[in-house]
């Protein structure tokens, strides 16, 4: 049995398990940018905007013509926004925009991640630890699709403003953002494969 067969089996016979694992990384992921914003950038939310999203979505596929730019646009469309208003000037603090594109990226991240906790098994120590752990850490700070925005920085650029680092290195850092999200799918793949290995028996074993 190979391991791609095998990791298939364990999907559909732990289905549900997969499931409740993906929803719990999905909202562990919203509740750690929320605790990011509220601490690292001034209060908690004091407004929430919930978007028309399919009306606006039909409206951009009616009036673009070109189905490249109906993509981009739709990606970038928002879905709700939350955030914190300053209290008597009305400017927004920071805010948070969950825009199709970062539903699509934390739901597809989130759906591997519940995948390598659901299907159990033996897991290898770099697995485990190297590959998952990393990929967790190098996927939240990869989200520059989950449009966390204060005063024009990115999503990478945020958590970097949060830990007290300088607006120089901030700008150099930034040129890794179109890095992160790759990485941290390819670690979080290989760490799927590497537990999967521990559910496909030893070639000797099956040809016995």
């Amino acid at each position: 049995m190979s391991v791609v067969r095998a990791l298939g089996g364990r999907v559909r016979t732990r289905a549900w398990t997969v499931a409740a694992a993906t929803l719990a990384v999905f909202g562990l992921y919203q509740a750690l940018i929320l605790g990011i914003l509220v601490a690292g950038l001034g209060g908690a939310p004091n407004y929430l905007r919930v978007y028309p999203a399919w009306e606006n979505a039909r409206r951009i596929v009616r009036l673009t013509p070109s189905a490249a730019d109906i993509v981009t646009l739709i990606a970038r469309e928002p879905l709700l926004e939350y955030g914190r208003r300053h209290p008597v000037l009305g400017a927004a603090v920071w805010s948070f925009e969950l825009t199709w594109s970062s539903l699509l990226f934390f739901a597809s991240f989130s759906g591997l991640v519940g995948i390598y906790l659901g299907i159990g098994g033996r897991a290898a120590r770099w697995g485990a630890v190297g590959s998952l752990g990393g990929a967790g850490v190098v996927g939240l700070l990869g989200a520059s699709v989950s449009s966390l925005t204060h005063c024009g920085l990115g999503s990478f650029g945020v958590l970097l403003a949060v830990a007290g680092i300088s607006a120089t290195t901030i700008q150099w850092f930034a040129r890794l953002e179109p890095v992160l999200i790759p990485a941290g799918y390819a670690l979080i793949v290989l760490a799927i494969v590497a537990r999967a290995r521990g559910l496909a028996p030893a070639p000797f074993a099956a040809a016995a």
